[in-house]
């Protein structure tokens, strides 16, 4: 099983245009979907010998989640990416 947020946000972007749910809606659904994307390398990585696969698996994850404090907690700063 692998998650991908492009099937994500691909799935969500007609509803959006449809107007059956409101962009503000899907982004923390595209955030969270962008985390568990970020998991199924974090997976494939512990498979592999060697650390390099894990050390970028880890920076994929905490790039993300860091991406998500500066930008989603303030609400004036979510506009940033809806508005771009």
């Amino acid at each position: 099983l692998v998650q991908s947020s492009s099937i994500t946000t691909s799935a969500l972007t007609p509803f959006v245009g449809l107007g059956a749910i409101r962009l503000e809606q899907m982004l923390p659904l595209t955030l969270g979907a962008n985390i568990g994307t970020t998991v199924t390398g974090l997976l494939a990585s512990l498979v592999s010998t060697g650390t390099n696969a894990l050390q970028v698996a880890l920076c994929h994850l905490f790039f993300n989640i860091t991406g998500i404090i500066i930008w989603y907690p303030i609400p004036f700063m979510r506009k940033f990416p809806l508005n771009a």
